[in-house]
């Protein structure tokens, strides 16, 4: 087989895509774990909590193309590079000329869970989870989600819209600590609590409580939590265990160059799956990132030398019914901060700069000028950090509130990013 591409998701498939159209005259297997593939994971919360129709929850529409196969239900055992061919469970093996590893993550499974087969806990990350949970929930209005990142607030928001009491539990002292500061997270919080959604931050679910195998309660931090359903977000991890003897991975990571090459000029890596030498380590593990690198890998395959990839930021975009919130990049120690903070609406923006650029920051319940900023951080222009015009909302975002009374609420400051974080 010309390629082969390990991966159904949406890297996977803008890989192929991209392979059929530059390369029509050579063949791709596409193969995934899952039984069914090409659908948005993003949009489960969306399904879960049944304001999305199954139908459009995929993106892809199978096509005629005798030279791309798609094999669902198979699961990877081992990489033979020496041989090239992969090697399935089924003990099958498929050779390749080029390999590209779209794999993904699997779900972060607390220890509390590994062996419990209670009904009533699903991850929030496959849709063969998320069936039962969309056609359970009318009996279950009682709800905790495990993890306060991204996923688990996104799918909270949803949850509680459809009129679900909703619990989150979150081990660190606020929301989303791996995308945003702790002063960020405060307008995020605030509005979860206008929706009705309870906030446990700074514990875990430490026990479960049953009835006839089916969960009722969760213990968390030393509160028992009347459920009938358990969703956990916490987190997922690069899903590369078949790997381990394949030489690929460095200190347990798959690391690829900036041309999303891996140790082998066969293989090329992408997704969630990988973390990227670009200057320092990066996982950009986004779905633009996603569809933006399996174009490039799929361009790089037969081509000699392989041509780096230009942009890694790590962008996320999310509306939780009524706060709207882009994510520009995570704080990085070392940096400097301009903020922007307007309370009394739920508003607050800032930026990290480095070097007198911007390399990050995040725009709660105001994201007027988040393209032209996100511009600026990928062409690398540099910003005076005394200037808050570009921190400073223009536009017509802002509530009805007068300017003459919003004067008051503003504030604009310049500190290390350490204390900003505490």
């Amino acid at each position: 087989m010309d390629c082969v591409i390990i991966g159904g998701g949406v890297a996977g498939f803008a890989a192929a895509k991209a392979i059929r159209s530059s390369w029509p005259d050579k063949s791709v297997v596409l193969m995934d774990s899952e039984n069914e593939v090409g659908y948005y994971r993003t949009l489960l919360p969306q399904y879960m909590s049944e304001t999305l129709t199954e139908k459009k929850l995929f993106f892809r529409t199978p096509q005629d193309d005798p030279q791309l196969i798609v094999k669902t239900g198979c699961r990877v055992r081992s990489l033979d590079r020496l041989m090239k061919r992969v090697i399935l469970e089924s003990d099958e093996a498929i050779g390749y000329e080029r390999l590209i590893l779209a794999v993904g993550g699997r779900p972060i499974i607390p220890p509390i869970f590994k062996n419990t087969f209670l009904k009533g806990i699903y991850p929030v990350r496959y849709l063969f989870d998320a069936r039962p949970v969309r056609k359970a929930i009318s009996g279950h209005p009682h709800i905790v989600i495990l993890g306060g990142g991204l996923v688990g607030v996104k799918t909270a928001a949803h949850f509680a819209h459809t009129g679900l009491e909703v619990t989150v539990v979150e081990r660190e002292n606020r929301l989303l600590p791996m995308a945003l500061s702790k002063r960020a997270s405060k307008p995020v919080e605030a509005h979860l609590d206008r929706l009705g959604i309870r906030l446990k931050l700074g514990c875990s679910v430490n026990d479960l409580k049953s009835e006839k195998e089916q969960l009722c309660a969760v213990l968390a931090g030393e509160e028992w939590i009347d459920c009938q359903m358990l969703l956990l977000a916490a987190g997922s991890v690069p899903d590369i265990e078949f790997l381990e003897d394949s030489g690929l991975l460095e200190d347990g990571k798959l690391l690829v160059s900036s041309a999303l090459q891996t140790l082998d000029e066969n293989i090329f890596a992408l997704g969630d799956a990988v973390t990227i030498k670009n200057g320092g380590p990066h996982t950009p593990w986004t779905w633009p990132q996603a569809v933006s690198q399996g174009k490039h890998a799929a361009a790089n395959l037969f081509r000699s030398p392989p041509v780096p990839i230009q942009v890694t930021t790590r962008v996320n975009a999310m509306n939780l019914f009524g706060l709207s919130l882009i994510v520009l990049g995570a704080p990085v120690s070392g940096a400097k901060v301009v903020s922007y903070s307007n309370p009394a609406d739920g508003v607050y923006r800032e930026l990290f700069i480095v070097d007198d650029r911007i390399i990050g920051g995040a725009l709660v319940g105001d994201i007027t000028d988040a393209g032209p900023l996100h511009a600026m951080m990928i062409a690398g222009e540099k910003i005076d950090p005394q200037n808050l015009e570009h921190i400073k909302p223009r536009g017509t975002a802002f509530s009805k509130r007068s300017w003459s009374d919003l004067v008051q609420y503003r504030r604009a400051f310049i500190m290390p990013v350490e204390e900003f974080r505490e």
